[in-house]
């Protein structure tokens, strides 16, 4: 019984971190250069449970996006829900799903904020018994099959898979079989998510192998991806490799992968995962400027400091691929980005190159270093410039820079 309840509460986790990124699965960033850099920063503050931050970043976004393209503030709103819900402020996280569904009633998050707000309802809610019905008491069944021989569990999940019952109950029982301490289990799951009907069942399946991490399950994921013909499917394996922690896996299909969409999504994932190393040497093997973009964002959300420093230091780089490594710069931000830009700023020769140094500045939330090129520019037109970039981040160092104008030409 150890056994199962540790390595139940091993699956839990893994798929709570894994909820940011299948929620986005299909999703790009926001075209907006502003807003894309401050989904990715969000992005990189949920995945270090950075909840306040993350928070901040997507509030942001959402006034941004309303300004440039409300159609699409739904998905700002889902996140800041996303970060409220993991910093345990549930009533707030609930007062913006609130504002999803009425403001965006046909909003495509709407079924990730369906499952938000069930993560947001305290357990001793869920479990009242004036509220349980059948699909509630079913679900309890079913937890309590985990811990039941597997030769008697099996059949009983099974029937709940080939029966009538509802979505839920069929990902549970998956989660279930992937549980019990039974090599059959776990070809059930690959069986669902071969051959299953509803996509959802087949995308939660593909989750499940993912988080057991198993030599096993892994190796049907592969097959499973190099068998598929589906940019949709090939994504959510792509995410269940990220759970798994494999980047040999996801390198091969940034390297390899004929969908453009997909390599993408390839590369996003190992910024998720980390792999500076992985990442630095595809760009150097890369030749396609879509794919070096690409990289170099994720780049920026593996926090790879010293690579962007040279991709956007190099002269002989296109001047749009390195405006994209400042740009990322300010994603990595805390770790070294942010004091790599001062040091670039010197070097900015082009009107672009020093805007692109400025907004990286701004999105690392660096107002200390754009307060010291402040007060060592040489021209008005460059004050200028600076004095917007602290105006925007609007906190004290901004407030002193801007007394400090309006007293020198107080001066008579």
């Amino acid at each position: 019984m150890k056994t199962i309840t540790v390595r139940l509460l091993a699956a839990a986790v893994a798929l709570a971190a894994n909820a940011a990124f299948a929620a986005s699965e299909g999703d790009m960033a926001p075209a907006d250069k502003a807003s894309n850099e401050l989904y990715w920063q969000g992005q990189a503050a949920l995945k270090k449970s950075d909840w306040n931050t993350a928070l901040k970043r997507f509030g942001e976004l959402e006034r941004k996006l309303r300004e440039r393209e409300p159609q699409s503030a739904d998905a700002a709103l889902y996140w800041e829900a996303y970060a409220l819900v993991q910093a345990r402020r549930t009533s707030e996280a609930k007062n913006v799903l609130e504002k999803l569904r009425r403001e965006f009633p046909q909003s495509r998050w709407s079924k990730d904020a369906d499952a938000l707000v069930q993560q947001a309802t305290p357990a001793a809610a869920k479990a009242a018994p004036a509220d349980i019905g059948s699909e509630e008491l079913a679900e309890v069944a079913l937890e309590g099959l985990m811990s039941a021989p597997a030769e008697k569990a099996m059949p009983l999940l099974r029937k709940v898979l080939k029966g009538p019952y509802s979505l839920k109950l069929k990902k549970r029982a998956l989660f279930v079989m992937s549980q019990l301490d039974d090599s059959h289990g776990l070809d059930d799951v690959v069986a669902a998510a071969k051959d299953a009907n509803d996509p959802e069942l087949r995308e939660e399946a593909v989750r499940i192998l993912g988080v057991s991490g198993a030599d096993r399950a892994v190796e049907r994921l592969r097959e499973l991806y190099a068998g598929s013909k589906d940019a949709r499917e090939k994504r959510q394996i792509l995410d269940a490799y990220l759970v798994a922690d494999r980047k040999d896996l996801v390198l091969a299909a940034a390297r390899g992968e004929a969908d453009p969409a997909v390599r993408a999504h390839a590369i996003q994932t190992l910024g998720a995962l980390d792999a500076s190393d992985e990442l630095e040497q595809l760009y150097h093997v890369t030749q396609d400027s879509a794919n070096r973009r690409a990289i170099i964002q994720a780049l920026g959300v593996a926090g790879n400091s010293g690579a962007l420093a040279a991709i956007a230091g190099d002269a002989k780089q296109p001047e749009d691929i390195r405006i994209a490594a400042l740009h990322a710069l300010g994603v990595a931000g805390d770790r070294g980005g942010d004091t790599v830009l001062r040091r670039l700023y010197a070097s900015a020769n082009t009107p672009a190159l020093r805007d692109a140094v400025l907004e990286g500045l701004l999105v690392a939330d660096d107002s200390d270093g754009v307060l010291e090129l402040y007060r060592s520019a040489k021209t008005v037109d460059e004050k200028k410039a600076l004095l917007r970039t602290l105006t925007a981040m609007g906190n004290d160092a901004a407030i002193d820079a801007i007394e400090f104008e309006l007293d020198k030409a107080g001066k008579p």
